[in-house]
């Protein structure tokens, strides 16, 4: 098949790709300006970087696809940057389904998040629906515009567009330049003190997640949704097992619910004299605090979907950083 990725250049992107080559498929691999092409350039693929909030670019990379994955989103929280995350993740989706209709693609993949479900505030795991706990409105605009982008997509459906949706965990293993939970693993592998949020997630090796993705296109029901999800643990009990697994000096440290929330309206409070980005903010501090947990079933039902090993993923992850990021020693 002739794929095109979108976000190919980014962690999940990255893994993405080498799923579907090593499936003998065909990918046109795609990120936005500037972005870093080094750990995709060289393999047997061809890269085209884009911006994909200019609908004009898009024709020439739908054009002839039979399956389009659209991974790219901006997972920023940051209120000031509310705007360019919903020209991102909702205007530019729109675009992108729009022109793969028009172009008469196969399948498009979507990427939404766990997140647009909520959770349920007994902590139970969710299956793809809402539970009786929402992380819209909070201050976590990421999901508000997730939610957005994927009802758009969906909405496609009747006027002929095949779309399969899927939810990804919270990913670990290589690739991870953008250092999301790989931030956590490099933090410990270089001896620094590490706060864990109060809250629980779903936790999944990102290989697994692509390998779903791929399944999702060859057999996933045409508006399904599918968690493609893991092991439903806290965060310190994750952030516990990577220092194990790595042999950190240092071990994780818990931050209650109110100390996460007073951190996350102190740095949004500095950000008014800094102008950056804060590593915390109040919505943020919200979401991270909150019993989230994943039902992965339906994934395994009709795509053979397996979260991976969870151990394994944090060897990978600390090897591959040891490797194409290693840490100066001073």
């Amino acid at each position: 098949m002739r794929c095109l990725v979108t976000g190919a250049t980014g962690f999940l992107g990255s893994n993405l790709v080498r799923s579907l080559l090593a499936r003998g498929h065909d990918v046109l691999a795609t990120g936005g300006p500037g972005s870093t092409t080094r750990y995709v350039k060289d393999l047997p693929l061809r890269v085209q970087l884009a911006n994909l909030t200019d609908a004009a670019e898009l024709p020439p990379l739908v054009a002839g696809q039979d399956w389009v994955f659209h991974v790219a989103g901006d997972t920023s929280t940051w209120s000031r940057l509310a705007a360019r995350r919903r020209k991102v993740n909702v205007d530019a989706t729109i675009a992108l389904a729009d022109a793969s209709l028009d172009a008469g693609v196969g399948r498009f993949i979507h990427t939404s998040t766990l997140d647009v479900h909520g959770y349920n505030s007994d902590g139970s795991a969710l299956p793809e629906r809402s539970g009786d706990r929402s992380f819209f409105g909070i201050g976590y605009d990421y999901a508000d515009t997730k939610a957005e982008g994927e009802s758009e997509v969906r909405s496609r459906i009747s006027r002929g567009l095949d779309v399969v949706v899927v939810y990804p965990g919270f990913m670990i293993g290589p690739y991870d330049h953008t250092l999301q939970l790989g931030r956590v693993v490099r933090d410990l592998q270089a001896g620094k003190l590490t706060f864990a949020p109060p809250g629980t997630s779903s936790f999944c090796d990102v290989r697994a997640v692509a390998d779903g993705m791929v399944a999702a296109a060859e057999r996933g029901r045409t508006g399904a949704g599918y968690n493609l999800t893991g092991e439903n643990r806290s965060y310190i009990d994750v952030f516990t097992r990577i220092a194990e697994v790595i042999g950190a000096a240092r071990k994780p440290v818990r931050i209650s619910p109110a100390g996460l929330s007073a951190i996350g309206a102190v740095a949004q409070f500095v950000t008014r004299f800094t102008g950056r980005p804060p590593a915390m903010d109040p919505g943020l501090a919200a979401y991270l605090s909150a019993p989230q947990a994943s039902d992965w079933s339906a994934a395994h039902r009709d795509l053979g979907y397996h979260p991976g090993n969870l151990d394994q993923a944090i060897r990978d992850a600390a090897s591959w950083y040891d490797e194409h990021m290693p840490i100066v020693k001073r």
